[in-house]
């Protein structure tokens, strides 16, 4: 019997201007775009959604 291992991607937001990470792994979009959105008014900056395949 075979099992597949299918790598799941994890979403990180990233701040445009340092591009370092601003938050932790995220599973789903609906939760990253919230937390986008709640950094944004805090920084006061861009922060992009990275797809990420870490182990």
């Amino acid at each position: 019997m075979h099992r597949w291992v299918i790598d799941v991607p994890k979403l990180v937001l990233i701040d445009t201007k340092t591009g370092m990470r601003v938050r932790h792994r995220i599973r789903s979009i609906k939760q990253a775009v919230k937390q986008q959105e709640w950094y944004e008014a805090k920084l006061g900056r861009r922060i992009r959604i990275e797809k990420v395949f870490d182990p």
